[in-house]
Parts: C-alpha cells; sequence; structure tokens
C-alpha cells in the first residue's frame, strides 16, 4: 500500500479503538470519562517517569527536576483541546466560580494542619525549636518567585484535579475518584522522591520514597475537598502553595533534607514523611465520610 493512501489515526479515533478493545472485559470504559482518565494516567506516567530517569542518569540534570509538574498539566491540556475544541471548556477548570470558602479552606487547612504537627512534635519530644529560624515566618516569597510558584502548580492542578478528578468524579463518584486521584498522584511522586533522597544520600531511599507515597495519596484527599468545594482549580492551587511554602519552613525541606524551624528526623517529623502520614490518615478518614453523606444526600428522595 502506498504511504499517501494510508490513513492516519486521529487521538479521538484511538480512543474509540481502546474502548472496542476492551468493551467485553470493562464496560465501564465506555464513558468517555473513563477513557480519558486512563490515556490521562498512562501518558502523564510513561512520560513522567521517562524525564525522572533522564534528570537523574547525570547530577548536573537534577536541578530540573521541578519541571515534572508541567507534565500533567500539558498532557490534560491537549486531551482537553482533542476533545471540547472549546477554549471555554479547555479552561473551565479555572475560570468556573470560585466560593470564598473554597479560598478560606485551601490557605488555612494546610497552615493549621502543619502547626498542628509541629506542635505534636514539640510536645512529644520528636523534635526541638530553632528559635533562630522564627524570623522566617515574617518572609514572603518575591513576585517573581510567587508567580513561578504559581505556574508550576497549575501544572500539577490542572492535571490532576482539574482534568482527572474531574472526569472520574463524574463517572465514578468523588469518593472512588479521590482514592484512585491519591493512589496515582504517589505512583507519579515515587521514582521522583527516590531519586532526591539517593542523591541527598538520605538512607533508606526507598523506605523514605514508600513513606512518602503514602503521605502524598493521604494529603490529596483533602485538596479533593478543595477543588469540590467550587469546581474551580485555583483552590487547590492555592492550597498546593501554601503546603510548598510553610511545610519545609516549618518542618523542613524533605526534598532538599534541610530542616526548617522545627529541627528533628524529617523522615518522622515532617507533613510530608510519617508524621503527616499518620495524622493526615485521621483527616482523611473524615473528608471521605464527608464525600460519602453527600453522595447519600444526592440520591436520596426528597
Amino acid at each position: 500500500m502506498e504511504w499517501k493512501n494510508r490513513k492516519v489515526t486521529s487521538m479521538p479515533e484511538l480512543s474509540s479503538s481502546i474502548v472496542f478493545c476492551f468493551k467485553p472485559y470493562f464496560p465501564c470504559i465506555m464513558k468517555k470519562e473513563i477513557t480519558y482518565s486512563l490515556l490521562f494516567i498512562v501518558i502523564v506516567l510513561l512520560i513522567s517517569w521517562c524525564y525522572t530517569g533522564f534528570i537523574f542518569s547525570t547530577p548536573d540534570r537534577i536541578k530540573f527536576f521541578v519541571f515534572i509538574m508541567f507534565i500533567p498539566g500539558s498532557v490534560a491540556l491537549t486531551l482537553n483541546t482533542i476533545r471540547y475544541k472549546s477554549l471555554k471548556e479547555v479552561f473551565r477548570p479555572i475560570i468556573s466560580p470560585i466560593k470564598i470558602k473554597s479560598l478560606l479552606f485551601s490557605f488555612l487547612y494546610p497552615l493549621l494542619f502543619i502547626v498542628l504537627l509541629a506542635v505534636i512534635v514539640l510536645v512529644t519530644d520528636m523534635g526541638t525549636l530553632n528559635a533562630s529560624k522564627l524570623k522566617d515566618l515574617t518572609k514572603y516569597p518575591p513576585l517573581i518567585t510567587f508567580l513561578v510558584g504559581f505556574l508550576l502548580i497549575f501544572g500539577e492542578e490542572y492535571g490532576w484535579r482539574g482534568f482527572l478528578l474531574k472526569n472520574l468524579a463524574e463517572a465514578k463518584g468523588k469518593i472512588v475518584a479521590s482514592l484512585i486521584v491519591g493512589a496515582v498522584w504517589a505512583l507519579w511522586h515515587g521514582p521522583l522522591i527516590y531519586g532526591l533522597a539517593y542523591n541527598m544520600h538520605m538512607e533508606n531511599p526507598f523506605l523514605v520514597m514508600l513513606i512518602q507515597m503514602g503521605a502524598v495519596f493521604v494529603c490529596s484527599i483533602p485538596f479533593t475537598y478543595s477543588y469540590f468545594l467550587t469546581n474551580n482549580i485555583v483552590a487547590p492551587m492555592l492550597f498546593h502553595f501554601t503546603w510548598n511554602f510553610y511545610n519545609p519552613l516549618i518542618l523542613g525541606n524533605i526534598y532538599r533534607n534541610q530542616p526548617g524551624i522545627i529541627d528533628g528526623n524529617l523522615m518522622v517529623i515532617n507533613g510530608e514523611g510519617l508524621g503527616g502520614l499518620l495524622l493526615g490518615l485521621l483527616f482523611m478518614i473524615w473528608f471521605l465520610k464527608q464525600f460519602k453523606k453527600e453522595e447519600k444526600e444526592l440520591i436520596s428522595p426528597l
């Protein structure tokens, strides 16, 4: 057959082919939301893991690890553009009306969670207060840092909450969607965490990876709650920025193995360590109960 007569398969046709192949085994994949979610998960994980392998293959490239945050959003933007062919629909996750309640929650919850964990660490003598660093609490990031930080966070939140969570929630409900997004988010972090822990010469990088993946999983549930309050990713973006700023400042930077205002074993006291995993687990249960309660109210007769 001549090349000029061959038909090029488009992305929608590829999606339909995947649905047809798996239809006898997984009827639920008939839903477009599930199809696009599966495509997103596979593409994002493959690209991200390959990028992680690339940057850690040479020490000089490690400084570029933050750019991995652009991958989920880039894939999601591409899939939404193919699916909707409408800029309004593509950017709906960021132009939907924002509720003040969602913004307050997205700032106060991560801040209070970190402070509560810091108090627990001090009371139980798992860490000590470094008074010389208290002045850092009055410092705010420069405008350029703030803008770059939000741009990077947009790359994650548009993908995880604005695309994957939205599609899965429409197809499978809030609880299932929240758990799947949490699991995929943890898997996405895994190789990156291992690479950073190994290159920072942290003891037992594999254990570090497992603990942080668990912390990321439980932490993802309040992120989803933040999104569901308004269906706009600005709320979880604010949550993400608040967490990324105050967690390393107060409890230490676990990615760079640097202590914060509270000094101690980072893998124990950090919000993305064992302390954050255990405390976050308690709050995760409450959030999941809230989702279950909301779903019952939706299906209950008037």
